[in-house]
């Protein structure tokens, strides 16, 4: 669930970015011929509205845009939009005009209309439905002689404009033919597919014909490569050696392979990855039900020790439960209620409910042990793994069994009411009102209230929040994500790190962390 990447990347390499210099023939301004960027993944399918898998979004930034533009670091900018106005229950958009779809159609209002349409389809069945809008109540008018598309929804949301801004727009002939969008992609965006091999280069082409990128770029700006080719390769251990043979130019690159890429001439830059989050099932019958416990649990465990191991030293302490990235509510500490280590306090909380200390050091209460199952994504790195089990030991110190249990569809386990007391899910968000949806609603399986909570101070605090637009909003939603961390909803410890490098090229990227293709530059 990794979503959170930013790097500028300079440097020089020889076989995969050859250059000529200067004015060249008026596409790019012939500075980069090829530049190759590996990505982890096959996309699968490339409808953008349908596959929001990694792999699949990094694919669509190039051939698709949205209405904004949200670079971190940096205030956000009409991408597809000209102006716009906003509050918490209504967002207008004016084009700019002459934006031009790459099979020659100009792009309507009614087509960013029709955009969404197919988005809240339900059997179009979008992830991006009750993310990038709402999945109820929301009614969008378009008036293509203004180029205006206006969104009202009917309950007051904090961040609509940020929202509905990051969502692709596609193209008309696209949604007359959905099936299409598969393999053929019909976007606004500055590069065009060429070609494709799934499951090993996917080859882009430079458009000759764009005028409207932010920042006022162009298919003439200087340093723009004519032709990226995306290229997936999913070991981390062979991106690694890519890079040292400059047989690519752009790559991520997390865990111990960081060491080896330290001595080669890397333009570098460590971003948040996976947060470190752990969740309790207050759920009826489970011992985690009972705050008492839960304290207990939290007052056990040295955060910060277990945050240094999970992230192989690499990270930092998480003060909120959105990323570092976040571009809204910066600065933000809701963790000023979340209780620290104190091994004797835990135990005394332990007591307070009723858990006491058997024979075999195990806590008992009414002939049940005090016995949790641990639930993680099977595929988390190795030193998250060496964190649970630290995890599982300063627990085991003051009475509390724990059992490790990797999953690979931990999201089907908690979904589906499935066996779990603790366990460790990687969400990353950049919103803070995301978590409104996440810790809320009816319980599996008739809703995504996965956590079973039940804190009304939670509930009425992103109530008041989503009254206020904007930065507005930010204190109420701090003392919400405050009142979730400290009635233990959910524990936060460190965001993990990855590092881009790169090596010919610079760029930026979104507060999402995806390359933004008209920021590419060698």
């Amino acid at each position: 669930m990794r979503r959170s990447i930013v790097a500028a990347v300079v440097g020089v390499t020889a076989l995969a970015l050859t250059g000529c210099a200067g004015g060249g023939d008026g596409s790019g301004g012939g500075a980069v011929e090829k530049a190759t960027i590996a990505i982890a993944a096959d996309p699968g399918s490339l409808n953008p509205i349908t596959n929001a898998t990694q792999a699949g979004q990094e694919v669509s930034a190039y051939l698709y845009e949205t209405l904004m533009s949200f670079a971190h670091g940096k205030d956000a900018e009409g991408l597809l939009a000209e102006s716009w106005t906003e509050s918490t229950t209504e967002v207008s958009f004016v084009l700019k005009e002459g934006i031009v779809c790459t099979d020659g159609s100009e792009l309507t209002a009614s087509d960013v209309k029709a955009s969404f349409d197919y988005a809240a389809d339900p059997e179009t069945a979008s992830p991006y439905s009750g993310v990038y809008f709402p999945a109820e109540g929301l009614t969008v008018e378009a008036d293509d002689a203004s180029r205006t598309v206006t969104f009202t929804s009917a309950q007051s949301q904090s961040f609509l404009l940020s929202n509905i801004g990051q969502m692709p727009v596609v193209c008309a002939a696209g949604i007359e033919d959905p099936a299409s969008l598969d393999t053929t992609p019909v976007g606004t965006g500055i590069y065009t597919l060429e070609d494709s091999s799934p499951g090993q280069t996917y080859t882009l082409a430079l458009r000759d014909d764009y005028t409207w990128g932010p920042g006022d770029v162009t298919s003439d700006t200087e340093g723009l490569p004519k032709t990226v080719e995306l290229e997936v390769v999913d070991t981390e251990p062979t991106r690694a050696n890519m890079l040292l043979s400059s047989e690519i130019n752009v790559a991520e690159v997390g865990g111990t392979d960081r060491d080896r890429l330290e001595s080669g001439d890397l333009f570098t830059i460590d971003v948040p990855a996976r947060p470190g989050l752990m969740f309790f099932n207050q759920s009826e019958g489970r011992p985690t039900n009972d705050l008492l416990v839960r304290e207990g649990i939290a007052g056990g465990i040295d955060r910060d020790e277990v945050a240094s191991v999970s992230t192989g030293g690499r990270g930092e302490l998480m003060t909120s439960l959105v990323s570092s990235f976040t571009a809204v509510c910066v600065g933000a500490d809701a963790t000023t209620s979340l209780i620290g280590f104190d091994a004797d306090a835990a135990a005394a909380s332990l007591d307070e409910a009723g858990w006491t200390v058997g024979a075999d050091g195990v806590r008992e209460k009414d002939g049940a042990k005090l016995e949790l199952t641990f639930v993680y994504p099977s595929t988390e790195a190795q030193s998250v793994v060496a964190g649970i089990e630290l995890i599982q030991q300063q627990l085991g110190e003051i009475g509390v069994e724990v059992t490790p249990a990797p999953s690979s569809s931990y999201t089907d386990v908690i979904f589906q009411g499935g066996d779990w007391d603790l366990i460790w899910a990687p969400i990353s968000t950049t919103l803070p009102s995301t978590w409104a949806g996440i810790l809320s609603g009816p319980f599996p399986p008739d809703g995504g209230n996965w956590t079973y909570n039940t804190n009304q101070e939670f509930f009425d605090l992103t109530a008041e929040a989503q009254q206020l637009a904007g930065e507005d909003s930010c204190d109420a939603w701090t003392a919400a994500q405050a009142s979730a961390i400290g009635n233990l909803e959910v524990m936060p410890f460190a965001e993990s790190t990855s590092t881009l490098y790169g090596a010919g090229v610079e760029f930026e990227v979104t507060t999402n962390g995806l390359l933004i293709p008209t920021s590419l530059r060698g």
